[in-house]
């Protein structure tokens, strides 16, 4: 029987993709329509090249706000938008704790509440820097969770099973009694090298019912 479930968070409790966090910002500013949207996949994918080359190092507060800095600027120049990253960047630094940078998957509260109130023991495993607290803290996620793994916090990122160990024993459970939910190869990578079994999870696909089907996937794995 399972006595804990990890999550991922970066898209799997919060919504990474910019059309949830970004582009209402753009809009607040009326400069939406200047991006080039063709170009988003592309500028995604080279803004998180410069995150995960460097997170690992952002063990701070003080190191990790120039990282993410780096991510938006990568990011904004990369559809077109450098000649207003300088204010929109610095907005992002000044309100990092601001949980409308962070929007939650739809449910992710929900579900959690259920699951502590099933008794169940929750865990982060996350590929993130030294802000995840805080994120955590802002987007009203922190209560929930017994025990929170930042990569660059234990030093290790997944797919290296050290950060699940890591949670399991601050959980206090053994691998076959813990479930992972995330949304990547990864996280399933990850888990399995650790003993775990996962759940790969994508909030875009299934928005806006999202984590509610975790109550079927746990029922299962009582029965």
């Amino acid at each position: 029987m399972k006595r804990a479930v990890l999550f991922d968070v970066g898209d799997t409790l919060i919504l990474g993709h910019p059309k949830f966090w970004l582009w209402p910002l753009l809009h607040e500013r009326g400069i939406a329509g200047k991006a080039d949207t063709s170009r988003l996949m592309e500028a995604v994918m080279a803004a998180y090249r410069v995150y995960n080359e460097r997170h690992m190092q952002a063990t701070t507060v003080e190191t990790a706000l120039p990282v993410w800095a780096d991510f938006h600027l990568t990011l904004l120049s990369g559809i077109g938008l450098g000649e207003h990253a300088e204010e929109i960047v610095g907005f992002l630094r000044d309100n990092w704790q601001n949980p409308k940078v962070w929007p939650l998957t739809p449910g992710a509260k929900e579900v959690l509440g259920e699951l502590k109130g099933r008794g169940y023991k929750l865990g982060v495993v996350s590929n993130w820097d030294a802000l995840l607290p805080g994120v955590l803290e802002a987007t009203g996620l922190a209560p929930y969770f017994d025990f929170v793994a930042a990569s660059a916090l234990v030093g290790a990122a997944k797919p290296d099973p050290r950060i699940f160990r890591v949670v399991l024993e601050g959980l206090g459970v053994e691998p076959h009694q813990a479930l992972h939910v995330g949304d990547s190869p990864d996280d399933l990578g990850g888990a399995a090298a650790a003993g775990v079994e996962a759940v790969l999870f994508d909030p875009y696909r299934r928005n806006p019912e999202a984590l509610h089907e975790l109550w079927g996937v746990l029922e299962r794995l009582e029965a």
